[in-house]
């Protein structure tokens, strides 16, 4: 384009001949007799129009091009074509048998055309590949959206490594469609009560409702298809609209793209929070870390503005609407208590206090937790197990029964399955005399009394007498006040005289 802006000023401004020009700037005389020759076509074209400001800009501000209209492609050979060809017809196949999210792009293609030595370009196998695809392309309609109005959820799984053993766990997503604001939350499995309660705790974390909720066709949110459009909604979800007044709204079948922040946000979220580490000892440990990443991200600067995520949000709160509250959601259930002491819910039983046996308990299920009534009132909770045929057996709900059967505490499952502090006191110190241990252990039900103080007690009793260690001195030294109190005194000259006094009655007894 200088060349061409030179061209025109020497000949047409300084009356340079083309020999000169061509000297001037380096480049063959046919070039600039090319240009000189344009360049009078659209004088005379301008004289002839009575135009010559249009007709004139328009040569000088047309930047040249070279016609590669019939130029063919030096590199791509039958040879690519067969690869790329090959690779698209895995895709192909990949689609038909459900694997459609496991499929190569482009990049990949091109990639693997580099790796077996090929010397290829990337947009030239990005050309070849658009010129295979068959009929029109979709066109696509920007969004404005208007703060605090939409929300988009989905679901994604990862597998995760839990205590040393691999699980394939299910998150849920929440996106705000202004700010982008993300949430993430683990789930055993992608059902009804994880899915209330993803959203109670979304509603929760930013203090109020989005105005609408975007879902696609999950089974949690559409109970059935009424003709090719209408959809009805689950109870789940009409309780969910009912209690915290947001409307809602289904993606089109096969139109993930109609709640395309969320779709970003699910393959965005997970790779940031779990692409690195994915090892935790539990499913806590593993929350906690997802909520450290998601406040990360939210505390960016959104892409093509100067504010964060989260000052984005906290103008999107102002026009949430109110939040109502908690919504409780549970299903709750009866079940009968067997001679185990147990009661059955998916093939796992669960233990209650042996009291109970012979009798019925009401069971409220949640996502994560059980929680067990009985005549109204709420005995305990578990947390809720999703492996299958397992026992989960809590060795304080036997102890009543082992006073009288102390002999069956040895092999007994809810010694096997007591905390780590409870089995070594056993093992190291009551092996041969259980009914003591058991006296032990129902001393501490009575008062409250944790195990993690009866651990200390135990390490004191090593140090005073290891050779002699008794139940008697267990509840010794436990106390009959068992819980541990901070005294606290005014700082006056009499009190810090009497610490001091203290101190030095402390240390000589200690000496002697």
């Amino acid at each position: 384009m200088v060349d061409k802006q030179k061209i025109i000023q020497y000949w047409h401004v300084e009356k340079k001949s083309e020999v000169e020009i061509a000297g001037i700037l380096g480049i063959s005389r046919n070039t600039v007799r090319r240009y000189i020759k344009s360049f009078r076509r659209a004088l005379d074209q301008s004289q002839a129009t009575g135009l010559p400001a249009p007709v004139l800009s328009d040569f000088l501000l047309t930047i040249p091009k070279y016609n590669a209209t019939n130029r063919g492609k030096r590199k791509l050979n039958a040879e690519i074509t067969d690869a790329i060809n090959g690779y698209l017809q895995e895709n192909a196949e990949k689609c038909r048998t459900g694997k459609g999210k496991q499929i190569l792009k482009n990049i990949d293609i091109w990639e693997l055309l580099q790796n077996s030595g090929q010397d290829i370009g990337y947009t030239v196998v990005c050309d070849y590949i658009l010129q295979k695809r068959s009929g029109n392309h979709e066109a696509f309609i920007r969004q404005e959206y208007v703060p605090g109005e939409n929300c988009e959820f989905d679901w994604c799984d990862i597998k995760l490594t839990i205590g040393g053993a691999e699980r394939r766990l299910y998150m849920a997503v929440f996106t705000m469609c202004k700010s982008n604001y993300r949430f993430g939350m683990i789930f055993h499995r992608q059902d009804t009560l994880a899915f209330m309660e993803a959203h109670i705790a979304f509603f929760d974390a930013i203090g109020g409702v989005p105005l609408r909720m975007n879902y696609d066709n999950m089974r949690v949110a559409i109970a059935e298809f009424v003709g090719l459009h209408e959809k009805k909604a689950t109870v789940a979800l009409l309780q969910l609209s009912t209690f915290y007044g947001f409307s809602y709204r289904f993606c089109n079948i096969f139109c993930g793209h109609e709640k395309g922040h969320v779709e970003r946000s699910v393959e965005y979220l997970r790779r940031k929070a779990f692409a690195r580490k994915d090892m935790f000892d539990t499913i806590i440990s593993a929350q906690n870390y997802l909520d450290t990443v998601c406040n990360d991200l939210n505390n960016k600067r959104l892409t093509g503005s100067t504010f964060t995520i989260g000052e984005l949000m906290a103008e999107e709160k102002d026009l949430l609407l109110p939040h109502p509250g908690r919504m409780e959601c549970f299903l709750l259930q009866q079940a009968s208590i067997d001679k185990y002491s147990t009661f059955t819910l998916w093939t796992n039983h669960y233990s209650v206090p042996d009291y109970l046996v012979g009798q019925k308990v009401d069971i409220k299920i949640y996502a994560n937790q059980l929680k067990i009534y009985h005549q109204e009132k709420v005995l305990f909770t578990h947390e809720r197990d999703y492996g299958t045929s397992r026992w989960i057996i809590k060795l304080e709900h036997y102890l009543r029964t082992l006073e009288r059967k102390p002999g069956a505490l040895h092999g007994s499952a809810a010694l096997k399955q007591a905390p780590w502090q409870v089995r070594l006191i056993y093992e190291s110190v009551f092996r041969e005399n259980a009914r003591d241990f058991v006296e032990i252990l129902q001393y501490c039900k009575t008062h409250n009394i944790s195990y993690e103080r009866l651990w200390r007690v135990y390490e004191q009793l090593l140090v005073k007498c290891p050779s002699d260690i008794s139940a008697d001195k267990f509840k010794a030294l436990l106390g009959n006040n068992p819980h541990e109190s901070v005294i606290t005194y005014p700082d006056t000259e009499i009190t810090r005289h009497a610490m001091d006094l203290l101190t030095e009655i402390n240390e000589i007894l200690h000496t002697n």
